[in-house]
């Protein structure tokens, strides 16, 4: 089985689908000047939503993105998204450029417990020692096509797969790439992934997992 552990558009096979899936408020949104007022009442909203779903995110930190609040403003609305997270134990989609530093001063402080992916991962080795030391899993997609240094670093159990928001390379095509890249059996190497995403969602046994897996195949886009 192959798995998108997130993408931005419905495909083919089990996917994680951004706001099919999941709820969150992106770091882009976020304008600067922030108005702290207006994302709070924006967040008491999303905070009474019944909607079903399976993780927090995309959610994160972008020092990079031009014309978006201050990474203090950032700080803030990721740890209401923390908060979510835990208050409906559920895991979290992180996305995150140049803010590792900021990344872990957070983890520290917070003390988060549930599952974290850092989708589309873009840190350096010394970041990854510091982040494995938290229930972090790490997605690569169209990435690997430019370097796979990270990928051969990764521990197997705590890597993901992702398409993300393009439409270059098929999940299929990053699978062919990991498999190659780590001198993997493509068979199992989609064990492995399957048992790193069941874990991620805390899908245990074999009834939750069927009916998880057979829900993200069914859910409609929205």
């Amino acid at each position: 089985m192959l798995i998108d552990s997130h993408s931005h558009r419905k495909k083919s096979g089990t996917q994680i689908i951004v706001n099919v899936h999941t709820i969150a408020v992106h770091p882009w949104e976020l304008k600067n000047p922030f108005d702290k007022k207006a994302f709070d009442e924006r967040w008491e909203k999303i905070k009474i939503s019944n909607e079903p779903v399976y993780a927090i995110g995309e959610c994160g930190l972008d020092r990079v993105h031009e014309s978006i609040a201050d990474i203090e403003d950032q700080k803030y609305v990721l740890n209401r998204h923390f908060e979510m997270a835990s208050e409906r134990n559920l895991p979290i989609i992180l996305h995150t450029v140049r803010a590792f530093s900021d990344l872990l001063e957070m983890l520290k402080k917070n003390k988060f417990h549930n599952p974290i992916m850092l989708h589309a991962y873009g840190g350096n080795e010394h970041e990854m020692h510091e982040l494995l030391k938290y229930p972090v899993y790490f997605s690569f997609g169209k990435r690997l096509f430019n370097t796979d240094k990270m990928l051969l670093v990764t521990p197997p159990d705590r890597l993901l797969l992702e398409t993300g928001d393009q439409d270059e390379f098929t999940i299929d095509d990053i699978y062919k790439k990991t498999s190659a890249s780590l001198g993997m059996n493509q068979s199992a190497l989609e064990i492995q992934l399957e048992k790193n995403f069941l874990t991620f969602f805390k899908k245990f046994d074999n009834v939750s997992a069927a009916n998880f897996i057979q829900d993200l195949n069914t859910r409609k886009t929205r």
